[in-house]
């Protein structure tokens, strides 16, 4: 909520309720002048290069800010951010009509497998190692959950595809082994969308797992600024992905640590922190 604006503030007033985008982009460099301010060359993240949104009060450029529909709960509203992150990798594959293959269950990618159902996916396996977010992947709608630390997951989709793997596969996690079960499952002339950040480099069999199967790559980054966030308002304003049900947890914020470790624990959705003790 808007506590304050400033003198050069010309849109927004105080009381509105805003999200924050957290990419800072420059808006004058070739990419951003170009309609890619997500990848701008003089990209800052917000939390990272600068000060995060982790306390009482922000001070938040208007062009970063994006304002809410007041009928949106602010729970859900203050998860749209990361709901952009799958918004943008679901409109890099043709879903409707395909099968769908998401490795990595987390927010992210419960949130995706959710615009799947919606989008008219025809299959969509979840894959994950933590038995927590596999039930938060079934809760978004995914048909066929699979626990990569308890299964083959290339066997099983292989078998349940009937040999001929899938239309698109999302890597959401950054896990090694999912680049390599992802591109094995996926069927020639598939498109690979990628968004997970490894922790060190990796290695591809190109020619076997692009090449030769004519394979469409695709990375992706954040959001498209602020097109992505259209795209969300409206995602939400038709009930498509229901995030409510992601929402598992909520803390104080001088409770973070709880907070924190539970998030890396696996064992969570989307975790809501109050700066003014209402949560409860």
């Amino acid at each position: 909520k808007i506590m304050e604006v400033g003198k050069e503030v010309s849109d927004l007033r105080e009381g509105d309720i805003v999200s924050g985008e957290t990419h800072i982009f420059c808006g004058k460099c070739f990419q951003c002048r170009t309609g890619n301010a997500h990848i701008c060359e003089r990209m800052l993240l917000r939390g990272v290069d600068t000060d995060g949104c982790f306390a009482e009060y922000h001070v938040l450029n208007e062009q970063h800010a994006w304002l809410n529909d007041r009928k949106i709960p602010i729970e859900v509203a203050s998860a749209q951010e990361p709901l952009g992150n799958a918004v943008h990798a679901a409109s890099a594959a043709e879903i409707s009509g395909n099968s769908v293959a998401i490795f990595g269950c987390g927010p992210i990618g419960a949130c995706l497998i959710g615009l799947c159902k919606s989008f008219g996916a025809t299959k969509i396996f979840g894959i994950d190692i933590v038995d927590y977010r596999l039930k938060l992947a079934k809760d978004m709608g995914g048909d066929v959950l699979i626990d990569g630390s308890q299964q083959d997951p290339v066997k099983e989709i292989m078998r349940l595809t009937d040999g001929r793997g899938v239309d698109a596969f999302f890597e959401m996690s950054g896990a090694q082994p999912s680049f390599e079960e992802g591109f094995r499952v996926l069927r020639p002339g598939g498109t690979a969308i990628l968004f997970g950040l490894p922790s060190k480099k990796i290695e591809l069999d190109v020619a076997n797992w692009i090449v030769f199967k004519d394979a469409h790559v695709r990375g992706v980054f954040g959001r498209r600024l602020f097109g992505t966030w259209y795209k969300t308002a409206e995602v939400l304003k038709a009930g498509q992905v229901d995030l409510t049900r992601l929402i598992t947890h909520r803390f104080d914020l001088e409770e973070f640590s709880k907070a924190f470790a539970l998030m890396k624990s696996g064992r969570s959705g989307k975790i809501i922190m109050y700066p003014n003790k209402k949560h409860g």
